[in-house]
């Protein structure tokens, strides 16, 4: 006759198979894809850590200003020199001059503390701090009126000014250089 099995080892038994069959697909559902290194791409480009990272750039459909411009800012006079300091919708017009230096295909042949006087071939014009030049479609240059300078909207927006930059000729520039230096400020931070 056959020997009888206590019933609390049948429900050990049992309950042993049904633990390895479900361990068995808890592991074939726990499986992990290879993941390629796409996946973990967001780490390197949102390291708040990294000391070499930039700003995002929106790739969109961007076009380029219809109008460049430069501005007097500012004249300064020191033991290395006089210079004239430029602000432009550009980095080629965002520039200290010195005497006999060039922007915009201009010759700065004299500086004073107001104004700069300009030459180019036969062309020569006095530019006053916060004055502007400005040509339309790479035309000729002419002088503005105002020193509010356009907003540009290439790729390279982010070193471009966040504000126009105005004048009024009565101050002789200084709400120029104090909205620039406020601007520049910003830029660092």
């Amino acid at each position: 006759m056959g020997r009888k099995f206590p019933s609390w080892k049948i429900l050990a038994i049992t309950a042993l198979v049904m633990a390895g069959d479900f361990t068995a697909r808890a592991q074939q559902t726990n499986r992990t894809s290879q993941a390629d290194f796409s996946s973990f791409q967001v780490i390197s480009e949102r390291n708040i850590f990294n000391p070499n990272r930039t700003a995002r750039r929106w790739r969109g459909n961007r076009t380029q200003p219809a109008a460049d411009a430069f501005a007097l800012v500012g004249t300064m006079s020191y033991a290395k020199g006089t210079f004239a300091f430029f602000d432009g919708t550009s980095s080629e017009y965002r520039k200290v001059v010195q005497n006999a230096g060039t922007i915009a295909g201009y010759k700065v042949t004299d500086i004073t503390p107001t104004a700069v006087k300009l030459a180019n071939g036969d062309k020569q014009l006095v530019m006053k701090v916060g004055t502007q030049m400005r040509r339309e479609e790479k035309g000729s240059w002419q002088v503005a009126a105002t020193s509010e300078l356009p907003v540009v909207t290439t790729e390279n927006a982010g070193s471009a000014p966040a504000e126009p930059v105005a004048s009024d000729s009565g101050s002789e520039g200084g709400d120029v250089l104090k909205r620039l230096m406020k601007q520049r400020e910003q830029e660092l931070q």
